[in-house]
């Protein structure tokens, strides 16, 4: 199942399941759905997992976002919590950004910064790569964009996340 479903495109879905027109859709329609996915549930197994026969649109919704997370390997939970304590080591007064001088600030104290040769200009300028929109600083997302950027290779991953933690640790 991908991630990126958009929402339009659940609701169609929801309305092509719903043939009868009643606003919810039944264990066995879902069944049948999930069943050309590649998703080989039985009935009685998501009955269990949805507690219920049918499901209104909301509910098919959170079944979706439920799915999707149960999908995802455990490694990817585990480094996406791996990032998000990295994020919070930057951003230093918690407001959700990390700002250039937040970004300084780190890499100052943990001696990865020379002053003498433009930091300050340096880490306004790392940011200004991975600043989608522009805004000066960086969020979550556009942090996590950056990381998985210096992630693209599986050798650099496995360095650039014990690097990471050994980061987190330290601080």
């Amino acid at each position: 199942m991908s991630p990126m479903i958009h929402a339009d495109d659940l609701h169609r879905i929801f309305k092509n399941l719903d043939k009868k027109n009643k606003g919810a859709v039944c264990i066995a329609e879902l069944h049948g759905l999930l069943g050309q996915i590649g998703v080989h549930r039985t009935p009685e197994e998501l009955e269990k997992f949805v507690g219920r026969t049918t499901l209104d649109y909301f509910e098919f919704l959170f079944f979706y976002e439920a799915m999707v997370k149960a999908s995802k390997p455990e490694h990817e939970h585990k480094h996406e919590q791996d990032l998000r304590r990295a994020f919070e080591v930057f951003d230093l007064n918690g407001d959700g950004y990390i700002s250039s001088e937040e970004l300084r600030s780190v890499l100052s104290r943990l001696g990865l910064l020379d002053e003498k040769r433009g930091g300050a200009d340096d880490c306004k300028c790392m940011i200004g790569v991975y600043d989608d929109n522009s805004d000066g600083v960086l969020d979550f997302h556009e942090f996590k964009n950056m990381m998985s950027v210096a992630d693209s290779g599986n050798e650099t991953r496995v360095v650039r996340h014990e690097a990471d933690k050994a980061l987190v640790d330290r601080i």
